[in-house]
């Protein structure tokens, strides 16, 4: 999320190498309308609606006044409104370049924890090995990626309208590579291998034969086992393998300069080459988690206090040694959902595979066959000063991840068909849910972030659903009320969702307010400005400049679990999943904060969760049924 400086320019997009056109994938790309740019009156007055329940009568006044200076006609804002206007008449979609650059790109700080996110795989009913369980995903993820390259992967909708579907060629093959002031993503799609990392070691693995077919299972399975037989070869731990990935932890400016001083040498080159354009990379983590929540940490945070991830790669296939699985991805190119849509479509053929008469996974894994491309160890030279950058990043990345505290939430007493019942939408359900939570366990109200997508537009990503609003402050004041009855306690739950629910609406069709505050802020620091508006508290107060509180997201209906940090230092990262009869919910806040506490948090979740379904088994009879 953007900080409180923006750079005096964009004049560069921050692409290098081969991007792929998804006009070849989706043919309905050309016609997708252009993101629209919401009028600078109407994100005022949704933007004070957000404020009023922070803020007393008397700041709320004075704020009121600011906005009003703001908007007025020959005002700062209609000035910068001018500005966006101009840039949406000549741009299909005027925040694109914007976002990606402020939000990501220019973010100097490190990618590990605090910017990408993790996911655990559903557990497969049967038990494999890793060998087996990574090599049936790989199977089943060439075939998706398969799909997507001959225009056969099904087009997402909402409400039977296609939805933009750029950020699916921007999956494969994509790296973040760090430069000095603002990183460039590379691309290269037409690559035919992965990188696996493993007890610090890195191997360079195909996925193609030589001619160009993909690798069938058993022989994915024999690529992985001999990357093990070489790690294998380890006698008696007397070789510490250097433990390169921890580059990629260190702030990015410190990385690029890291980077090219690798690029020096020919050895170091030549590796660097063969991760950075890897399709996607494969931990073959030593570890066996025994619960999700295990296995949730490992995958957010590496082994070992960071290690065995390559952080700027687009996303990490995770498997452990007792075939559990999980993902770790980066969020620069494209949004979580993106990567969660494909692996569904994984999974599926995970779930047939292990299924399968024939058996197929559990067979004996075939020799590789005479002159076949095989996994190559990737060679480093490390110096003495690289042997001490290695080891402060080891450190601080250690530090980092132990500051991270985790915990999921496996609630079992009911899901999604209970709150259908009860004829509320389950998303805007969790969100009261979480808005209960949090007053129960410190007694205030703060901004809450919810992620909403603009997908319905060329090149849309993503836009904030602002949960906070005085109708949740109402159903919670009510919740929390002795003497409020039932039916009051279900009316203002229903008029919370009401409003909650016009609030994503608003996003789904390019009217949310924070990329539009986005865009009205970086027209002002270009010209050297910062109008009150945007140093008024209540704009940070709000969430503005990346400062929610509780940051909310979900992966929809979906066995899948998910989650990342928070985006403050006194905040929440929450995210879950729906499903029929559970809800999975993971859990993120900073050991460093006294104020915070994940563990604290996922109880007060459960207790709200609890209490509203006791809510609505009596008030809405339907419920119970």
């Amino acid at each position: 999320h953007p900080g409180s400086t923006a750079p005096r320019s964009f004049s560069t997009v921050g692409w290098i190498g081969m991007a792929l056109k998804p006009e070849k994938w989706f043919k309905h790309q050309d016609d997708l309308p252009p993101l629209p740019l919401p009028s600078l009156e109407d994100t005022c007055e949704r933007y004070l609606e957000s404020v009023r329940p922070l803020l007393s009568p008397e700041a709320f006044e004075h704020t009121k006044s600011i906005v009003s200076e703001f908007k007025r006609p020959g005002g700062a804002g209609a000035s910068y409104q001018e500005e966006l206007e101009s840039k949406a008449a000549s741009e299909r979609n005027w925040m694109e370049v914007w976002w990606e650059q402020l939000a990501y790109l220019r973010t100097r700080t490190t990618m590990a924890v605090h910017i990408n996110w993790f996911g655990v795989m559903p557990d497969l009913g049967i038990q494999t090995t890793n060998v087996q369980a990574a090599a049936t995903t790989l199977h089943c993820l060439l075939q998706v990626k398969g799909l997507l390259e001959t225009g056969s992967f099904p087009v997402e909708k909402l409400r039977g309208n296609p939805l933009d579907m750029h950020q699916f060629t921007r999956v494969f093959g994509m790296t973040r590579v760090p430069a000095e002031g603002s990183d460039l993503l590379v691309q290269a799609p037409a690559s035919r291998h992965v990188v696996v990392l493993r007890k610090n070691a890195i191997y360079s693995m195909p996925l193609y034969k030589q001619s160009g077919e993909p690798l069938g299972l058993g022989e994915l399975q024999a690529q992985l086992a001999a990357v093990i037989d070489l790690d294998a070869v380890n006698i008696l731990e007397e070789v510490d393998e250097p433990p390169l990935s921890l580059l990629t932890s260190l702030d990015r400016d410190a990385w690029a300069s890291e980077r090219a001083r690798l690029l020096d040498s020919q050895v170091n080159a030549a590796s660097l080459k063969a991760v950075e354009e890897a399709l996607f990379c494969v931990a073959l983590d030593d570890r066996s988690p025994a619960t999700k929540e295990e296995a949730a940490d490992l995958a957010l945070k590496g082994v070992g206090g960071g290690r065995n991830r390559w952080f700027d790669k687009s996303f990490t296939v995770v498997s452990f040694e007792n075939g559990r699985g999980g993902l770790h991805a980066e969020h620069t190119p494209v949004d979580a959902m993106t990567i969660v849509s494909i692996f569904m479509h994984v999974l599926e053929r995970v779930r047939k595979v292990a299924a399968s008469p024939s058996k197929e996974l559990f067979a004996p894994i075939p020799p590789l066959a005479p002159g076949s491309l095989r996994p190559v160890k990737l060679a480093w030279e490390v110096t003495p000063r690289l042997q001490g950058v290695l080891e402060r990043a080891s450190a601080g990345l250690s530090a980092l991840t132990n500051n991270c505290q985790l915990v999921l939430l496996h609630f079992s007493h009911f899901g999604k068909s209970l709150m259908k019942r009860a004829k509320l939408h389950p998303d805007f359900f969790m969100q009261m849910a979480i808005q209960l939570a949090y007053y129960k366990l410190h007694g205030r109200f703060v901004a809450t972030y919810e992620t909403g997508h603009t997908r319905a537009f060329y090149h849309g990503r993503t836009d904030t659903v602002r949960t906070l609003s005085t109708q949740s402050i109402a159903f919670v004041k009510a919740m929390r009320d002795p003497s409020s009855s039932v039916e009051q306690r279900f009316a203002a739950l229903k008029s919370a969702c009401d409003v909650h629910g016009a609030q994503l609406q608003r996003v789904l069709t390019g009217q949310g307010i924070d990329r539009h505050l986005l865009g009205l802020y970086i027209c002002a620091v270009m010209r050297g400005e910062l109008p009150a508006f945007f140093s008024d508290g209540a704009y940070k107060l709000s969430g503005g400049g990346g400062n929610y509180v509780i940051s909310t997201s979900n992966v929809g209906y979906t066995p899948m679990m998910g989650g990342f940090a928070p985006m403050t230092a006194d905040g929440y990262g929450i995210c879950y999943a729906m499903l029929e009869g559970r809800l999975n919910v993971s859990i993120t806040a900073w050991r460093s904060c006294e104020e915070t506490c994940a563990s604290k948090m996922r109880e007060a979740l459960s207790e709200a969760l609890v209490d509203m379904m006791q809510l609505c088994a009596v008030a809405s009879p339907a419920a119970k049924l």
